[in-house]
């Protein structure tokens, strides 16, 4: 009789413990948080497709800001290999190509950027840098400043 009620209870503890979020869960959430109470929005979209990629993209979190101003619209995405015409060596722009002083701006962000970005977009009055969320609370802080800066 015992082990029945064990497997019963186990059976209704089980399947309500695997639905509580993992650490890595927990981790993302409460920098989602912080990037919200900062004042940056999180999505999860696709980046832009690179020339080069055989298969669409999978969705990813995208960091977003407000601008006061309409934004000139650009993509610039990290591709997977060096070349001399990319931007610093590993930043492509896809599209409409933003103007020598414009892209002077994002090249002086890209500098100050956190490891796991991969993509910053303009347009309209957003700005968006995608980010793998590999860091902490001070890469949601640079990242607003980055955001900030090239809203300015």
């Amino acid at each position: 009789m015992i082990i029945l009620i064990v497997l019963v209870a186990a059976m209704v503890v089980g399947p309500v413990a695997m639905m509580q979020p993992n650490r890595g869960q927990r981790r993302r959430e409460r920098l989602r948080q912080y990037a919200r109470e900062v004042g940056i929005s999180v999505r999860l979209l696709p980046p832009p497709r690179l020339p080069t990629d055989t298969a669409a993209p999978s969705a990813m979190p995208v960091y977003s800001l407000i601008a006061d101003t309409l934004q000139p619209a650009w993509s610039l995405m990290r591709a997977p290999y060096a070349h001399e015409s990319h931007v610093q060596g590993w930043w492509q722009f896809l599209g409409p190509k933003p103007t020598e002083a414009r892209r002077q701006q994002i090249e002086a962000v890209l500098d100050e950027l956190p490891e796991g970005v991969v993509g910053l977009r303009s347009g309209a009055r957003q700005l968006d840098i995608f980010w793998r969320e590999n860091g902490d609370e001070q890469d949601i802080d640079q990242l607003l400043v980055c955001l900030q800066k090239l809203a300015a």
